[in-house]
């Protein structure tokens, strides 16, 4: 059986809450339509009927579906992009923006919500609206293959195929065959995948973790998980980190067909956004961090020369 066909251990009933606090599986609009509550009072942003109804009963009222529809979908983005201070932590932001990766083991946590999906649950017309939004438009960040098992048992192959952008972290301890499944699960079925940023975790703090074969090097210098990572096509942006073999950037570009930014070590050049200016001590020391991440980057990828994917 192939791996794509074997991969999640989860079933529907297994899961206590539904992510976002949702029933968001493919079935989805149907059911939300059936659950929406019906407007009581003016102050409502939604209805359950369409404009044309509406207005061919003589009822004028301006409701949210009366609005423009370039005016719904701001007010789609504003409720289910993930956005919130990137000094509370930078490192969860996306890039330099005050986008906030959705990090999927904590999607469930309310002190991390940081979306209103429950707009979805209003009507059809809202639910075909606005669910792309939430899905096409966040970024989610793994590092656990069961964490995205778990995401697409629970929203279903229909919306997982809407996501367009992952942040994956491969620990140094991980086991392989779980992530083998992941990627060719993001092969055969994420078709709107078009963004990966990639980091490969070792433990190189001696000098016995850097030889050849230590567990502690990690997977980025095995040649089984690149082959899979290799077979995702409609990818428009790829960037790799961590530590990896030195033939993984080149191979990636000729086989994906994408220009591949290839960070090394841990460190990343660039400072957030909003952070104050070091003073000149505190610019040497992170001076010296980049130029210890890059030795033991360097020490990583000698003796990899020879692992042509």
């Amino acid at each position: 059986m192939p791996p794509s066909q074997k991969w999640t251990p989860f079933k529907r009933k297994d899961i206590a809450k539904a992510f976002f606090d949702l029933d968001l599986s493919d079935a989805g609009p149907s059911d939300a339509s059936k659950r929406a509550p019906k407007p009581t009072d003016r102050n409502r942003l939604a209805t359950t009927q369409p404009p044309a109804t509406n207005n061919a009963k003589g009822n004028n009222k301006a409701t949210f579906l009366t609005l423009p529809v370039e005016i719904r979908l701001q007010i789609y983005d504003l409720l289910l992009v993930s956005r919130f201070d990137r000094m509370q932590n930078p490192s969860w932001a996306v890039g330099n923006t005050d986008q906030k990766l959705v990090v999927l083991y904590m999607i469930q946590a309310p002190q991390y919500r940081t979306m209103e999906p429950g707009i979805l649950r209003t009507c059809k017309q809202i639910y075909h609206e606005a669910n792309p939004i939430l899905y096409s438009q966040n970024v989610f960040k793994i590092s656990e293959p069961e964490e995205m098992f778990r995401f697409i048992v629970q929203v279903g192959l229909v919306n997982f195929k809407l996501v367009k952008t992952l942040h994956i972290w491969v620990p140094w301890m991980a086991k392989l065959a779980p992530w083998l499944q992941l990627l060719y699960i993001l092969a055969e079925e994420a078709s709107g995948l078009r963004s990966i940023e990639l980091g490969w975790g070792a433990y190189c703090d001696f000098h016995w973790h850097l030889e050849r074969g230590a567990k502690e090097r990690g997977l980025g210098d095995s040649l089984d998980f690149v082959r899979a990572l290799g077979k995702i096509q409609g990818l428009e942006k790829l960037v790799i980190e961590g530590y990896y073999a030195k033939n993984w950037p080149v191979y990636l570009e000729g086989i994906i067909g994408v220009r591949v930014l290839a960070i090394c070590g841990h460190y990343r050049e660039e400072r957030e956004l909003g952070e104050r200016e070091l003073n000149d001590e505190e610019l040497e020391d992170e001076k010296f961090i980049r130029e210890k991440e890059l030795q033991k980057f360097e020490k990583y990828q000698q003796g990899t020369e020879d692992l042509i994917p």
